[in-house]
């Protein structure tokens, strides 16, 4: 753990980079190496003493403001399993409707499943599903497609893009930052909630965690709505952004 006065004069300087992290751990432990370092950096990180807010940028956060984490559905579990099991190495991410609750007012009461699968694979991983879930799972959907076939745990296999943030507890989680852009930028997703709704999405995720703000701009100019998510935080919020962009 760094020591009271570390984190005091950390804390006067946020966001606060690498070497200024290094000093401070420095001078708490006497020569302390490079591969030390390393270390007791990535511990940091796994405790939540220490947060990333932007690339190579970080900061002590509040106990009110913890890392996010979501708990899956049994329903997710079972096919983040089955994808596993069948298909080793594939890359992907899961995201589930209900995740977004936590911020929304108005509660989504049916849950749809999204898989994100890398490059072409989206085929191979819709055929898996397909057998253990006949009639539940749609594949690459238009919206029109999606409200024609809704059914309550519906299950939509699409495109993971490159790039795509991954999880802080596991891969194939859906983190925070992904699933801020994910809101305005998937057609399906948007047409699941209010748009009135999101600036107040945005007012309640950035106060309540700590939010790689690098990352999750990154993400959105990936998927060319960087300047949509910006004019709203600016001119809708009293989001107060840690770094430049």
């Amino acid at each position: 753990m760094i020591n009271d006065s570390g984190i005091f004069l950390l804390k006067n300087k946020e966001p606060f980079g690498r070497q200024e992290l290094f000093r401070v751990l420095e001078e708490q432990y006497k020569g302390l190496s490079l591969a030390s370092y390393k270390l007791k950096m990535q511990r940091l990180l796994e405790s939540g003493e220490i947060a990333r807010v932007g690339r190579n940028l970080y900061c002590i956060p509040d106990h009110q403001a913890p890392v996010y984490d979501y708990e899956y559905s049994e329903l997710a579990v079972i096919i983040q399993k089955l994808i596993c099991e069948r298909h080793l190495f594939l890359e992907y991410r899961i995201f589930e409707l209900v995740q977004m609750n936590e911020f929304l007012n108005h509660q989504i009461a049916h849950n749809t499943v999204f898989v994100s699968v890398e490059a072409d694979l989206g085929d191979f991983v819709f055929e898996t599903l397909k057998e253990k879930y006949p009639g539940k799972v749609l594949l690459n959907p238009s919206v029109k497609e999606y409200h024609l076939y809704w059914q309550d745990d519906l299950i939509i296999v699409g495109k993971l893009l490159t790039e795509a943030p991954k999880g802080k507890k596991a891969v194939w989680h859906t983190c925070l930052e992904k699933m801020l852009v994910d809101m305005t930028a998937e057609k399906v997703i948007k047409t699941t909630f209010s748009e009135a709704e999101y600036p107040g999405v945005l007012e309640q995720a950035f106060q309540k965690y700590v939010i790689d703000e690098s990352q999750m701009f990154r993400y959105a100019k990936r998927r060319h709505i960087k300047d949509d998510i910006l004019k709203i935080i600016q001119s809708q919020t009293t989001i107060k952004l840690r770094t430049e962009k």
